[in-house]
């Protein structure tokens, strides 16, 4: 029920929002699981140990990470939602946690599209300045932000039944809605 979210842009620019340490990197295949729609957490994927600060029965920690890279002279975008696993914890289990923690890692997922559509955008208008990009993602991983800290404070971290589900409704419409930006790569 606790989380922390990390975003990355080029170079490591972390935001979280529950006590974490920073400026770790988190590349390691093993420390993580990158979103697909036909993967579902289970409490064998929270790795991690609570800090003495961590309150609740359950912390998620999901990144963002969007990262330029040139093939060929063309520019594109790797755009990723992932789960740490090393900093993802548990102290209880039931099937609502769970998919109170699981749908922190599909609103990851939800701006990862959102991310992706704007670069697709800024690109058809013809845009050439990665500064541009970097902008408009870094934004998109504030609102994420922003949306994540909303959906715990709305939920009472996935006590009020009614409020998840109306979140589980609506983040898997958006979802559906964003279904044509579902690829990780982006061409400029």
């Amino acid at each position: 029920m606790v989380k922390a979210i990390f975003s990355t842009i080029l170079i490591s620019a972390f935001y979280y929002a529950q006590a974490q340490p920073h400026g770790e990197n988190h590349d390691s295949q093993s420390d993580y699981i990158e979103w697909t729609a036909h993967y579902n957490l289970g409490w064998n994927d929270f790795q991690g140990k609570p800090g003495l600060e961590a309150i609740g029965d359950a912390g998620t920690a999901v990144a963002i990470k969007a990262k330029p890279y040139m093939v060929k002279n063309k520019i594109s975008y790797h755009v990723r939602a992932l789960f740490i696993k090393t900093k993802s914890w548990y102290r209880d289990q039931s099937p609502a946690l769970l998919a109170h923690e699981q749908l922190h890692c599909d609103i990851a997922e939800l701006y990862a599209r959102k991310a992706r559509k704007k670069i697709m955008e800024l690109s058809l208008a013809g845009v050439k300045d990665l500064k541009m990009y970097n902008q408009e993602i870094q934004k998109i991983l504030n609102e994420s932000n922003a949306a994540d800290q909303r959906y715990d404070t709305e939920t009472l971290h996935g006590a009020m039944v009614k409020k998840q589900k109306e979140w589980a409704d609506q983040v898997k419409a958006e979802l559906q809605s964003l279904q044509q930006f579902k690829d990780q790569y982006i061409d400029i």
